[in-house]
């Protein structure tokens, strides 16, 4: 299983594994660093079965663009899992180098599409949607949370999104 480590930072994942680590800077066990905002990257098509993307999306400017490139390099139903901050948690804003801001539906547009577009192509399934609470309310049954997450900041603080690269045939 080939997997990737999409903006690794200084978080390794074992080569022993089956890991690639990239990252947009150039360091120490770091296997190929270049910029996430030239298209398209120097990655070969169809070639990961798994890409993490651990607190990365929310800071590259074109999420679209991103996901499609991700796309072009996985297999036929690869597992991309996005962890990114809750779009009104105090995470979110307290790093200035954060360019997007994610909720639920800003995901089910990004990676199904909108309903509106009437020539949409799917190039992605959600397989789970994860709201992860403040440690404070995880005991908190989530259809209440819910609620208060509408009117309330720090509710919810990360969302955990694990999503299917759906490719030619498979649609």
């Amino acid at each position: 299983m080939k997997r990737l480590n999409f903006g690794c930072g200084d978080i390794i994942k074992p080569k022993s594994e089956g890991w690639i680590n990239v990252d947009i800077q150039d360091h120490k066990d770091v296997d190929k660093s270049f910029d996430f905002s030239e298209y398209p990257y120097p990655l070969e098509d169809n070639s990961f079965d798994y890409v993490l993307l651990d607190n990365v999306l929310e800071h590259l400017e074109y999420p679209h663009k991103v996901m499609k490139e991700l796309w072009r390099i996985c297999k036929p139903n690869a597992i991309i899992k996005i962890i990114v901050p809750y779009y009104n948690t105090y995470y979110a804003y307290a790093d200035i180098t954060h360019k997007n801001f994610f909720n639920e539906l800003a995901f089910v547009h990004l990676l199904e599409g909108n309903t509106y577009d009437l020539n949409h192509k799917s190039y992605f399934e959600i397989v789970s949607l994860k709201k992860i609470p403040q440690r404070f309310f995880k005991i908190i049954p989530m259809p209440i949370l819910d609620v208060l997450k509408r009117f309330l900041s720090n509710i919810i603080v990360t969302l955990d999104v694990t999503t299917k690269a759906i490719k030619e045939g498979e649609q």
